[in-house]
């Protein structure tokens, strides 16, 4: 055969190899599409779709691999779902994307799906447009390819890519079958994804049927896309009093006041879920009985596949329970003169009082929804809001925070110091609120420090007695003394006189020592167990060393101990003192006797005097200090008084029998 016969009969061949591989590819190409109906009904899952094409493409002598690819709407790369043939790794090479910065998005693939056109390579190897994976589609032996988009209608479903094992497989002849082929395919998907979608509704809507109409909690039930009432539930019977036959068909605006339906309430509502998907609301409702409620309401609009409202969906709560108890809690949260709000963990207000507002100068809705550092009390201070921060962030963290702190009034107001905290409120385990609450204390705080003043100048009036006048008083006995051997018989009187009066006054300044020990020094007495026997010794001996003729007796006296301190003699010593001195008998007669309870003691100093009127006892115990016209005048019964209360006790004057006043005091035991 000579030359020219060999190089012709070569050329027939490969042409007819050529033709017999695309009458093979084409074959393939109508099985797929015969078959994707029959794989619609057996697949349960779209990937079984793409699966089937995939195996069948790949069966073929002339295709080598064969893939399908979706786009990642979110990062617009392309990624395999599903793959046949000779892969050997080449899916974890490929760098595939649709955006246009993207080197891939000039590739093969890239173009395919950017363009909606099927694209071909007929020589990778010497086409330099196929894109970054060429040299690893040569390593794999693919060295030609198409990519055919798969688009049905205006839906993108992914991409079908194909590779064959020499150059040349898909010629211009093959590009009207790989787009039927492509429309099959994208059409079989469409139509599994729509058949399954359309059986998650059915399951879907059966599931909220049985569920909506057994519910008697809520009214949920549908509106036409005009808002008439297409469907009913029981709870919808129950909540507002209509029964389906006589609520189907009537408009949505039969649910609302006169009021909001002048206003075009119901019509504005639809509007914004038809705008905005869904919309919620409160307010007053009317029931058929033509009753009023207090409704929370949802409404939810109803698109059909192209984004058409074909409806609503309305879910409505009586909430009349929880309106009423929110008002009540309005009553008691503005009754007060605290000033209180509510605060999210963050530090976020949620409510305030009427009072905190007053205080500010201000309204609630300049201060509603931002953080509480931010609002007029808090605000330009920088200390006082890192303060504020980090006590919120304790409170959230479960700890009561409390301390006080200078805040700004309003206008007319100065800056007040607060008594503030913050309360954290569980549920569970978790903070779901904050509590701050503030107390105005600079009133009080003044007049502690106008005390604190006081007590400072009667502890230096303390000082003077007890040093200066005291030790004058013991240089004048002294002295009195000395100079009895020089007085002649005639000034024996006088200097009796100056000895009586030295002994009065100094019994005067242990007296005022006493009261100034008690006012001065009472915060800072410490309550101790003391046997009550000891203090009643203490007494009597006090008594007895005077020169003065008393007859006194002791009645049994229990051993036990009360709270009190070492100023509990001188309660006794006081109350010997005035049994004796207001008894007008020449010997008067006192008697000491002590009951014990289970929680406290009554300490009773009994006299045989004339005894008190019953008018006079409680003005003489309720005496104060404008009322002693000298310290000897009820100041012994003051100086009692004011020692039990400090003890927490009581005092009180009971009839002696047959005649004479019974002073008890009341003690708590140790």
């Amino acid at each position: 055969m000579t030359g020219d016969a060999q190089q012709s009969s070569d050329d027939s061949s490969t042409t007819e190899r050529a033709l017999e591989e695309r009458l093979e590819i084409l074959a393939t190409f109508n099985e797929v599409i015969a078959d994707v109906s029959e794989i619609i009904v057996d697949a349960t899952q779209r990937a079984d779709v793409e699966q089937h094409v995939c195996d069948r493409l790949a069966q073929t002598d002339t295709l080598r691999f064969v893939w399908v690819g979706s786009v990642d709407e979110a990062t617009d790369d392309v990624r395999a779902t599903a793959w046949a043939g000779a892969e050997d790794g080449y899916l974890d090479e490929l760098d595939v994307s649709v955006a246009g910065s993207h080197p891939g998005a000039d590739g093969l693939v890239g173009r395919a799906l950017r363009s909606d056109s099927v694209q071909t390579s007929h020589s990778i190897a010497s086409d330099a447009d196929f894109g970054p994976s060429r040299d690893a589609a040569l390593e794999r032996g693919y060295h030609s390819a198409a990519s055919v988009p798969l688009d049905f209608g205006d839906r993108r479903y992914g991409v079908l890519t194909m590779y064959a094992d020499h150059d040349g497989a898909f010629r211009s002849a093959l590009v009207e079958p790989l787009q039927n082929l492509g429309h099959t395919v994208a059409h079989g998907i469409d139509s599994h994804v729509r058949r399954e979608r359309e059986r998650k509704l059915e399951r879907r809507d059966a599931a909220f049927s049985r569920i909506v109409e057994d519910i008697e909690e809520y009214a949920i039930f549908r509106l036409d896309s005009d808002g008439h009432v297409a469907s009913w539930n029981r709870g919808a019977e129950a909540i507002k009093g209509y029964t389906t036959g006589e609520i189907l068909g009537e408009h949505v605006q039969t649910f609302y006041t006169d009021e909001d339906r002048k206003r075009g309430l119901p019509e504005q509502l639809l509007e914004a879920a038809r705008r905005d998907g869904r919309v919620e609301d409160e307010g007053w409702r009317v029931r058929a009985d033509g009753s009023e409620f207090w409704a929370s309401v949802v409404i939810t609009a109803l698109t059909d596949d192209d984004g058409d409202v074909v409806g609503f969906a309305k879910v409505t709560r009586d909430m009349t329970d929880r309106k009423r108890r929110e008002r009540h809690l309005d009553a008691v949260f503005n009754s007060t003169f605290q000033y209180m709000g509510l605060l999210d963990p963050d530090g976020t207000v949620l409510r305030v009082n009427d009072a905190a507002l007053e205080f500010a100068g201000t309204d609630r809705d300049a201060v509603v929804g931002r953080p509480a550092w931010e609002t007029p009390w808090w605000s330009g201070d920088e200390e006082r809001v890192a303060d504020l921060k980090a006590a919120v962030s304790r409170a959230a963290d479960g700890e009561f925070v409390r301390y006080e702190v200078e805040v700004d009034g309003g206008p007319d107001r100065q800056t007040a110091v607060i008594d503030f905290t913050l309360t954290p409120v569980f549920d569970g385990g978790d903070v779901v609120l904050v509590v701050p609450e503030g107390h105005d204390v600079t009133e009080r705080n003044e007049r502690e420090r106008q005390l604190r003043r006081e007590r400072e100048r009667l502890e230096f009036v303390n000082r003077i007695i007890r040093h200066n006048l005291l030790n004058g008083l013991n240089v004048v006995g002294a002295r009195a003394d000395i100079v009895a051997e020089y007085v002649e018989p005639d000034g024996k009187s006088h200097l009796e006189t100056v000895r009586n009066r030295v002994d009065e006054m100094t019994d005067l300044v242990g007296t005022m020592r006493t009261f100034m020990r008690v006012i001065v020094e009472r915060d800072s007495h410490e309550l101790h167990s003391r046997p009550l026997a000891d203090a009643i010794d203490t007494g009597l001996d006090a008594v007895d060393g005077a020169e003065t003729d008393v007859d006194i007796t002791v009645g049994p006296i229990p051993e036990l101990s009360v709270l009190a301190d070492e100023l509990l003699d001188e309660v006794v010593e006081q109350l010997l003192k005035n049994a004796v001195q207001h008894n007008d008998n020449p010997t008067p007669s006192v008697h000491v006797d002590v009951a014990a309870g289970d929680d406290v003691v009554e300490l009773r100093v009994s006299d045989d005097g004339p005894g008190i009127p019953d008018e006079q006892k409680r003005p003489l115990l309720e005496k104060g200090i404008e009322d002693l016209s000298d310290p000897g005048n009820g100041f012994g019964l003051f100086l009692v008084r004011e020692i039990v209360d400090g003890y927490d006790g009581e005092v009180r004057i009971d009839d002696n029998e047959p005649t004479g006043a019974t002073f008890v005091v009341t003690l708590p035991r140790a």
